[in-house]
């Protein structure tokens, strides 16, 4: 995969990660796909410089005062709610200030395990063994792809703080801990740079009563929720993308993932954005990777349902 993220960020050198960096990296981490009728796990990785995002700090506070004061998570599966759904477009516009990168992958449920040799090193072996099985596998998965995105998009020696939602990978302090065991441990294979300080934390743990950590794992939950539903579109109208040709939105999506689908393709916005789609085959030799283009074609991203 790294051919094809190289080539995306080579074609614009004037935006992130080719500023000047700041002292801190965030990395904001989602993952969706649970849901039976769906043919893809999902994982999405927002990251930034938190230094220089202080525009998008402010409109955060300005949407938190003025469009949504009560402390309501912004969520894809909570889009039901009425006061949420008229607070997406104003969100997602506020989000598409950032100065980062949303990189997302969705890979196919059928395929199997992407961990199927033996653990390189005992000690992460033990470590992993604090997760139960059926998690194991995803947990593996959001680490390996961070230490991957981390290797390309940080600066030596940077501070790194990554965050992930609360859930069964980081239930309570002590399974955090040993999660950052595990990173640290993933990372060495990865970097050909050192970093700074590495912590990890839940957006419940770090907030600061800014909401600020919530909305940016947010962002990562919208876009992957709307990844999911997207790709099962797909495999279900048997449109499924291949290269070479243009291919509409499945028929059957709800209007949030339209909606956010138009903000993926919008092009004057500042975030960079990149979808990687991994159709596992029995073997290694047998897996696809794609790399979905994004394209607007006749509406913008203006209006909420």
């Amino acid at each position: 995969m790294a051919d094809s993220f190289n080539a995306d960020l080579s074609a614009n050198r004037s935006e992130f990660p080719f500023l000047q960096r700041g002292r801190t990296l965030l990395l904001v981490a989602d993952f969706g796909g649970h849901h039976q009728k769906q043919h893809f796990d999902t994982y999405t990785f927002l990251i930034l410089d938190l230094a220089k995002n202080h525009d998008w700090l402010v409109r955060q506070r300005q949407f938190r005062d003025a469009i949504l004061p009560n402390r309501r998570r912004m969520s894809f599966k909570a889009l039901n709610d009425g006061m949420r759904r008229q607070a997406l477009v104003p969100f997602m516009q506020a989000a598409a200030g950032i100065e980062g990168y949303l990189a997302q992958f969705a890979i196919s449920k059928a395929g199997g395990s992407f961990f199927t040799g033996p653990a390189e090193d005992a000690v992460g072996a033990e470590l992993l063994k604090r997760w139960k099985p059926n998690v194991q596998e995803r947990l593996l998965r959001v680490l390996h792809l961070s230490a991957f995105l981390l290797s390309g998009l940080s600066s030596p020696g940077q501070d790194v703080i990554w965050i992930i939602d609360e859930d069964d990978i980081a239930a309570n302090v002590g399974l955090l801990t040993d999660l950052t065991r595990l990173f640290q441990r993933v990372m060495a294979s990865y970097f050909s740079h050192s970093l700074g300080h590495i912590r990890c934390s839940t957006t419940g743990i770090a907030d600061d009563g800014s909401l600020v950590l919530e909305d940016l794992a947010a962002i990562a939950d919208l876009t992957t929720g709307a990844l999911g539903e997207l790709c099962t579109g797909f495999v279900n109208e048997k449109v499924f993308p291949r290269k070479g040709l243009i291919t509409p939105l499945p028929k059957q999506l709800t209007w949030k993932t339209n909606l956010i689908a138009s903000w993926m393709a919008a092009t004057e916005f500042n975030v960079r954005r990149h979808t990687t789609i991994l159709e596992l085959g029995q073997r290694p030799k047998d897996t696809r990777i794609s790399t979905l283009g994004w394209r607007m074609c006749e509406r913008t991203f203006a209006a909420s349902p």
